[in-house]
């Protein structure tokens, strides 16, 4: 009996310490991402996201998001090259955050990069160089980045970052 006993305690110990490695490093995974350009650029998405409040209407991309890692909002298949002008806002009031022009290349532009020390208020215009072929917007947050976003685009398709 004894040494079942202790098994189970070894076990148990065992358990705890692999589930707590788990935990530990997910949120660390998802924020590695943030200066990973070959992970941003992935047709996939890699992200937690601990609170999601979307809406899309009309050429209107609006979100509040507290993201780790990367998540698609736009898409757009284009016929040519062209420097697309894109008003937008972007405020952070915890961690960092950036939105990031994924070229049919695979290469990540930085459009904005934003931190809650540093913070742009107001709406300002983003300068998006589209490319011939699929183009992407994404979102990407590093450690659980409180983020206030809205996008006025025309052209493509918005999609949700959330499930």
């Amino acid at each position: 009996m004894r040494m079942a006993s202790k098994k189970g305690i070894v076990l148990l110990t065992m358990t705890i310490i692999m589930i707590s490695l788990f935990i530990g490093c997910g949120n660390n995974t998802m924020s590695k991402i943030y200066n990973d350009d070959s992970k941003i650029a992935n047709v996939s998405d890699t992200f937690g996201l601990d609170e999601s409040e979307e809406t899309i209407e009309s050429g209107i991309y609006k979100g509040k998001l507290k993201l780790s890692g990367s998540g698609t909002i736009w898409a757009y298949e284009s016929s040519t090259d062209f420097d697309l002008q894109v008003p937008y806002t972007l405020s952070i009031n915890g961690g960092k955050a950036k939105i990031v022009l994924i070229s049919p290349d695979n290469k990540v532009v930085n459009l904005v990069e934003n931190t809650a020390k540093a913070t742009i208020k107001g709406e300002t215009v983003l300068t998006v160089p589209i490319k011939k072929g699929n183009n992407r917007i994404k979102v990407v947050g590093y450690e659980k980045a409180d983020i206030n976003i809205e996008l006025q685009i025309d052209k493509g398709t918005f999609k949700k970052i959330s499930f």
